[in-house]
């Protein structure tokens, strides 16, 4: 079977996240708030020695890739806690490519309008969902 995420998440490094996604398949009680998830992270990630690659849960873990080039952000996604991180890496890779082809000369002068990564919360959703 194949890798599905549970939910994504692309994270400016202020804290907005750009694109969440979320599996139609988890309970609402299952659910992280984008919000709040996506402004803890980054808060963690500034204070932290090190950078945070994983956090895991009961049921559940978030693996964390950072992206420094173009553009600095989190590309982040939510699994099942079986999953293999490595499969969660690929497709976290592979969506962090996709974002950065569509979207680095944007975000070098963009303004905080969220509306235009709509689209590709659709596509990703329809790939990794």
């Amino acid at each position: 079977m194949a890798t599905k995420l549970w939910e994504l998440w692309i994270i400016d490094r202020a804290g907005l996240a750009l694109v969440h996604v979320k599996s139609d398949k988890i309970s609402s009680r299952q659910q992280v708030s984008p919000v709040l998830f996506s402004g803890i992270l980054t808060a963690v990630e500034t204070l932290a020695a090190e950078a945070i690659d994983a956090i895991k849960m009961k049921d559940s873990k978030i693996i964390i890739v950072p992206v420094k080039d173009p553009v600095k952000f989190f590309v982040v996604g939510r699994v099942k806690i079986k999953e293999k991180d490595l499969n969660v890496r690929k497709i976290l890779f592979k969506i962090r490519d996709a974002f950065i082809m569509e979207f680095a000369e944007i975000l070098n002068c963009w303004a905080g309008d969220q509306t235009i990564f709509n689209y590709f919360k659709e596509i990703t959703e329809k790939l990794y969902f």
